[in-house]
C-alpha cells in the first residue's frame, strides 16, 4: 500500500478527467434450484475455474453455475472432524479447562475452541462426487457479543461468493423470568435475557435469510480445503459436514402420507381438541432484542385494563431477516392438526410480510418457506392454509413440538439484488458526471453553464434508457408478488420520471446534480424497508382439524367497549406512569425510555439501597423541558440524569445547582473520566455534573475499497489531502460534516475563548489558521458541502472514508450486515507534533446533576457517584444490550466500563485512543453563539466566496457582542463592558492516558 507522509499537500484542483468507464452490470436474476442429477467430475471442474465468485453476491454465483448445468449432488454426507485440522493460525486444540470439561460432558471429546479474533483453522477433505452440498456445522457458543457468532468460509482459498465473508451461527435466548415482576402501580416490568448455550447443529445460511434455502456451496471431486475463521466472538467447534441438499416437496406431494396410526382417532371428543398458546411466551428466540411487547388495549390477551400488560410479541422488534422466535407445545395423540395464528400487520399497506415456519427444527413442506401474511390493521385470525383459504394438516406424533417462525424477504430478494444493481449503475454514472464536471454536490450547480456530457460519456442516453428498463421491471416483479401496486413504490415511480427527464436532456444533470443522488437514497431507502418484515403476532393455537376454535377476535360490542375504556383510561392517574413516588426516597429523573428507567430502579434497589439504605424513585422524564418548568415551580427532582452538558451549565450559572467538587470523594469519582470530558461540565471553578455517556466522533474505513485502490487509512490531515486525488480519481469521496470544526480550532492548539471567560479566543493566528483549514476542505479540496446520510453512502461504497459518530457505528454493526468485516473503525486524523499525533476532537456527553434544593445532598451524591462507577454501568451496559440487542450498546463515559462492554478488538483499540484526545468547547456565557457564527462565517467563505479571514473577523464580533451581553446579565462585566471579575475557564491540553496518570 502506499504511504502518503513523503508526498507532498494535495492538489487543489483535480484536472484529470477519467473517460474509460464501464458501467456496473450486475442485474442477472436467480434460476430455481435444479433437482439433484448426477454431474460428470469435467463440467463441475469448468465450473469451478470461472471466474464467479469474486466480489458477486450469492445469488448471481449461483445463477451462474446453474446456467451452466450444475444440480445437487446425491452423495453420502462428507463428515469432518474438528479435531481432524490441517492447519491452523493458533493452538485451537487447546480447550480452557471449563471448555474441555463441559465438550467432555456432552460427548463431544474431539470439539476445538476458537478464541481469538480473526482465528482459523483449515480443513481438508474429498469429495466423491461433483455438485451442490450444504454446509453444517456443529457448534456451542462461549460468552462474547450479545449478537450471532461471526464465521468467514473460504473453499480452497477463496470466498465462493461475498456472503461468505461473513455468516452468522446463532446465540439462542429466552427470558430470564415469568411471570414478570411488576412496578408499584401494576404495570408489567420487561423480563432480562439469559443465553441457553448448548451444542447446535445448523445449516449455513444467509444471515438475513434472503433465500428461500440453505447456501449451496459448488464441489469438484477431488481433494479440496476448507477453512473456518471467527470475526469477533469465540466458539467450540465439533465437527463440520457436507451434506446433499434435500429440496422440500410440495404439500400435495405428501398431503396424506405418513400419517400416524393415531390419525383414525380424529372423532369424538378428541377431535375437538385445541390448545392456546400465548405469543409472548416464547420458549426460545435468536436475538435478545426480539422482546414481547405491550398493546394498551383490550383486544389483546391477556387484556391490559389500563396497565402496561406484555401481551403480544413483534413489531419492530421483529423484522430482521433471520429473527426467530420458537414455541414449545403439547398435542395429545398421533395424528393430524392445524395451525392458526392471531396476528395484525399494519406495517406494509397493500402487501404481505413472510415467515419461514418449521416444526421440529424441520420445513413440513415447501409451502412454509416464506408464508405470507397479508396486511391487516387490526386482530385477525388465520391459518396457516393454502390460496383458497384450506387450512394445511401437519402430521404430529403425541408429545412435545416445537414450532419456529423465522422473519424472511425471500420472495423479495431477486428484486431487491436488481435494485442493488441499478443502484450501483447509478452510483457509477454519477462519479463519471462528476469527474467531468467537477460538480460534486447540489451546492455547486451552475444553472448558467452548458454542457454536453454525450461528448465524454458516449453512451449516457443508452444507460439511462437501461436505467428505465430495469425499474420498470422491479415495479412489474414487486407488483407480481403482491397481486397490486404497493404503498412505498411511489419513490421509484417519481425515480422513473426524474431518469426519463434525464434520458431525454443529458446535460441537466450538471445543473441539478441532486437528481441522480436522490434516485439513488429513494432506492436505498426502499430496498431496506423490503428487507424489514415487521408482524404482530397475539396467539397461536394448534388444533385437531375439525375442532371448534374460541373465539379470540372481537366483534363490534368489544371494540367500542375497548374504545370507551381506553378513552377514560386517559383520565386516570395511571395512564402515564412515569415512576415510584416512595416516601423518604430521593427522587431521581431521567431522561430516557421506560426500559432503561425500569432497569435502572431495579438495580438500584437490588444494589445501591441494599448497600447504602438510601431508597430511590427513579422517574422517567418524557420532555427535558420539564426541568425548566420544575425549577420554576421550585418542584425540583434531588437527581437529574442524562442531561446534555449547555443544560447543566446553564442552570450552574443561576446558582441552582450543587457544586460537586465540594463532596470530598470528588477528586476521587472524577479520576475515571477524562479532563477533557468533565470540561464541559465546569464552571467558573465548579464541578456541577459527573459524565454518563458519550458519543465521540470516529473515523469510517471500507477495508475492502481501500485495498483494492493500494492506500491506507490516513493518520494525518496531511495524509488526507495527499490520498484524496486517489479517491476522487475513481468518484469517491471523504465525508466530515461541514459542522464537525471543532477538531481544526483544537488541533491547531486555538481556544475557543479567552482565559478569562470575556471574549471569543478564536481571534489569533492559531484561530484563522483552524477556520481556514476548515473552510479549505470544502472549498479546495472538494469534501461534499451537503450529504444527508452518510451511512447510506459508507454502505453502498460511493464514500468509503469519512468521520461520524457512535451512532453510525451501530447503525453499520446491526443493519449492515452485507459488509460485516469489511469496513474498520479508526481514530481521526490529527497533526504530527513533537513525534506525536494529535487527534483532538469531541462529541456528544450526558451527564448527572443534584439540585440545589435538595435536603439530602449526601445521599443524592452516593447515589449519583454508585450509578456512574465502573461496576454498576458495566452491569448496566450489559443487561441493556441483553434486553433491546448490540443496536442499543451502552456508551458510557467510564473508559474502564466500557472496556468491559463486549467489543471487538481492533473497534475498541480505535475508541480508546480516541477517547484519550477527547475534548469539549467549555461553556461560557453566551458559548452558544459560536457555533452559529461559525456556522455563518462557513457559509460566506464557502458557498459566498468570501475571504476567510474578513469572514471570521464578522462573526468574532458578533460572538463577543452576545458574550458581553450574557456576561453583564450575570454579573461579570459592567453596563461599559470592563470587567467585574474574570470566569475561571477550564484548561486542558494533555493527552489523557487513564485514571493512573492524574
Amino acid at each position: 500500500m502506499r504511504n502518503y507522509r513523503s508526498l507532498p499537500k494535495a492538489v487543489a484542483l483535480l484536472l484529470i478527467i477519467v473517460l474509460a468507464f464501464s458501467p456496473l452490470a450486475d442485474g442477472s436474476e436467480a434460476g430455481t434450484v435444479l433437482k439433484a442429477d448426477p454431474q460428470s467430475d469435467e463440467k463441475a471442474e469448468s465450473l469451478l475455474s470461472e471466474d464467479l465468485s469474486e466480489g458477486s453476491s450469492y445469488q448471481r454465483v449461483l445463477s451462474g453455475w446453474q446456467a451452466q448445468g450444475a444440480t445437487d449432488a446425491a452423495s453420502q454426507p462428507i463428515e469432518i472432524e474438528a479435531n481432524g485440522f490441517a492447519s491452523a493460525s493458533g493452538q485451537p486444540q487447546r480447550l480452557k479447562d471449563e471448555d474441555k470439561r463441559q465438550a467432555e460432558s456432552d460427548g463431544k471429546s474431539g470439539a476445538i475452541g476458537l478464541y481469538e479474533e480473526k482465528e482459523w483453522v483449515e480443513y481438508e477433505f474429498t469429495v466423491e462426487q461433483a455438485g451442490f452440498y450444504n454446509l453444517n456445522m456443529e457448534y456451542y457458543p462461549l460468552a462474547g457479543s450479545f449478537g450471532p457468532i461471526q464465521m468467514g468460509i473460504t473453499i480452497d482459498g477463496e470466498y465462493p461468493f461475498q456472503e461468505a465473508a461473513a455468516v452468522d451461527l446463532d446465540r439462542t435466548w429466552r427470558d430470564k423470568q415469568f411471570p414478570l415482576s411488576k412496578d408499584g402501580k401494576g404495570n408489567e416490568i420487561r423480563s432480562l435475557q439469559e443465553e441457553i448455550r448448548a451444542w447446535t447443529s445448523e445449516k449455513i445460511v444467509d444471515s438475513n435469510a434472503s433465500y428461500a434455502e440453505a447456501f449451496r456451496w459448488m464441489l469438484s471431486k477431488g481433494t479440496h480445503l476448507i477453512r473456518v475463521q471467527t470475526l469477533y466472538d469465540p466458539v467450540l467447534l465439533a465437527k463440520l459436514e457436507f451434506t446433499a441438499p434435500l429440496p422440500a416437496a410440495a404439500y400435495r406431494d405428501i398431503a396424506g402420507a405418513d400419517v400416524p396410526s393415531g390419525g383414525e382417532a380424529n372423532k369424538g371428543e378428541a377431535s375437538n381438541w385445541y390448545t392456546v398458546i400465548e405469543a409472548e411466551r416464547m420458549s426460545s428466540k435468536s436475538d435478545s432484542s426480539l422482546q414481547m411487547t405491550s398493546s394498551m388495549d383490550d383486544l389483546t390477551s391477556p387484556k391490559s385494563k389500563g396497565k402496561i400488560t406484555f401481551n403480544m410479541v413483534g413489531g419492530d422488534r421483529w423484522k430482521r431477516g433471520g429473527q426467530w422466535a420458537e414455541w414449545q407445545f403439547e398435542v395429545p395423540e398421533d395424528g393430524e392438526y392445524t395451525i392458526h395464528l392471531k396476528y395484525s400487520q399494519a406495517y406494509r399497506l397493500d402487501a404481505s410480510v413472510f415467515r419461514n415456519v418449521t416444526i421440529d427444527g424441520k420445513l413440513p413442506f415447501a409451502e412454509m418457506q416464506a408464508f405470507p401474511f397479508p396486511y391487516a390493521s387490526k386482530w385477525k385470525l388465520t391459518g396457516l392454509e393454502d390460496a383458497d383459504g384450506v387450512p394445511y394438516r401437519f402430521n404430529l406424533k403425541a408429545g412435545n413440538h416445537t414450532l419456529r417462525l423465522e422473519a424472511t424477504h425471500s420472495p423479495l430478494q431477486g428484486i431487491i439484488a436488481s435494485m442493488q444493481a441499478v443502484v450501483s449503475q447509478i452510483q457509477q454514472l454519477n462519479r463519471e458526471v462528476r469527474l467531468v464536471t467537477g460538480v460534486r454536490d447540489p451546492l455547486m450547480g451552475d444553472a448558467n453553464r452548458d454542457w454536453n456530457l454525450a461528448m465524454y460519456i458516449p453512451d449516457i442516453v443508452d444507460r439511462y434508457t437501461s436505467l428505465i428498463e430495469q425499474l420498470e421491471q422491479q415495479l412489474a416483479g414487486l407488483e407480481e408478488v403482491y397481486g397490486k401496486k404497493i404503498s412505498g413504490s411511489d419513490g421509484i415511480r417519481s425515480g422513473l420520471s426524474d431518469l426519463k427527464k434525464l434520458q431525454k436532456n443529458p446535460n441537466l444533470l450538471p445543473k441539478r446534480p441532486e437528481m441522480l443522488m436522490s434516485i439513488q437514497e429513494t432506492l436505498a431507502a426502499f430496498m431496506t424497508e423490503l428487507r424489514e418484515q415487521p408482524l404482530d403476532l397475539d396467539l397461536i393455537i394448534v388444533s385437531k382439524p375439525d375442532a371448534k376454535l374460541p373465539s379470540v377476535i372481537p366483534n363490534w360490542r368489544q371494540r367500542l367497549g375497548n374504545t370507551v375504556s381506553g378513552f377514560f383510561d386517559t383520565f386516570s392517574g395511571d395512564y402515564n406512569y412515569y415512576g415510584r413516588e416512595d416516601e423518604d426516597a430521593i427522587t431521581v429523573w431521567v431522561n430516557r425510555g421506560r426500559d432503561y428507567v425500569n432497569l435502572m430502579q431495579q438495580m438500584a434497589d437490588e444494589q445501591f439501597t441494599q448497600e447504602t439504605g438510601i431508597k430511590v424513585n427513579i422517574n422517567l422524564m418524557p420532555n427535558p423541558q420539564q426541568l425548566i418548568l420544575s425549577n420554576a415551580a421550585g418542584r425540583e427532582p434531588d437527581v437529574a440524569l442524562s442531561i446534555d452538558p449547555g443544560t447543566i451549565v446553564d442552570f450552574a450559572m443561576r446558582n441552582a445547582l450543587l457544586d460537586l467538587g465540594q463532596f470530598a470523594d470528588y477528586a476521587n469519582a472524577a479520576e475515571d473520566f477524562s479532563p477533557g470530558l468533565r470540561l464541559q461540565l465546569s464552571y467558573d471553578g465548579g464541578q456541577y455534573g459527573l459524565p454518563e455517556t458519550l458519543s465521540p466522533n470516529i473515523m469510517f474505513v471500507r477495508n475492502d475499497l481501500f485495498e483494492g485502490i493500494g492506500i491506507e487509512p490516513p493518520q494525518t490531515w496531511e495524509e488526507v489531502y495527499a490520498l484524496l486525488p486517489d479517491l476522487q480519481q475513481r468518484g469517491y469521496d471523504f465525508f466530515t460534516t461541514p459542522a464537525n470544526y471543532l477538531p481544526f480550532v483544537l488541533q491547531n492548539g486555538a481556544d475557543f475563548f479567552s482565559k478569562d471567560g470575556m471574549k471569543s479566543g478564536l481571534d489569533t493566528p492559531e484561530g484563522f489558521a483552524a477556520f481556514k483549514q476548515w473552510t479549505d476542505l470544502f472549498k479546495v479540496y472538494g469534501f461534499p458541502r451537503e450529504v444527508p446520510n452518510f451511512y447510506m453512502h459508507f454502505r453502498n461504497g460511493d464514500m468509503p472514508i469519512g468521520i461520524s459518530d457512535y451512532n453510525t457505528y451501530l447503525q453499520l454493526l446491526v443493519a449492515a450486515p452485507e459488509i460485516a468485516g469489511l469496513w474498520s473503525i479508526y481514530p481521526i486524523p490529527g497533526v504530527l507534533k513533537d513525534g506525536e499525533i494529535e487527534r483532538w476532537a469531541g462529541g456528544a456527553v450526558q451527564a448527572g446533576m443534584i439540585f440545589r434544593t435538595t435536603e439530602r445532598a449526601e445521599e443524592s451524591w452516593d447515589f449519583l457517584q454508585w450509578w456512574v462507577s465502573e461496576d454498576v454501568q458495566s452491569r448496566f451496559g450489559t443487561d441493556i444490550e441483553q434486553l433491546n440487542g448490540t443496536e442499543f450498546r451502552w456508551n458510557t463515559a467510564n473508559v474502564q466500563a466500557l472496556k468491559r462492554l463486549p467489543w471487538p478488538k481492533a473497534d475498541a483499540q480505535a475508541l480508546f485512543e480516541q477517547l484519550s484526545w477527547f475534548k469539549e468547547m467549555p461553556i461560557v456565557p453566551g458559548f452558544y453563539f459560536t457555533p452559529r457564527e461559525l456556522n455563518f462565517a462557513w457559509n460566506r467563505t464557502v458557498l459566498g466566496d468570501m475571504n476567510y479571514r474578513e469572514s471570521l473577523e464578522s462573526s468574532i464580533l458578533e460572538i463577543n457582542r452576545e458574550m458581553r451581553r450574557k456576561l453583564q446579565e450575570f454579573g461579570l462585566v459592567d453596563d461599559k463592558g470592563d470587567m467585574i471579575r474574570p470566569l475561571q475557564v477550564p484548561q486542558f491540553d494533555e493527552k489523557w492516558e487513564g485514571r493512573d496518570q492524574h
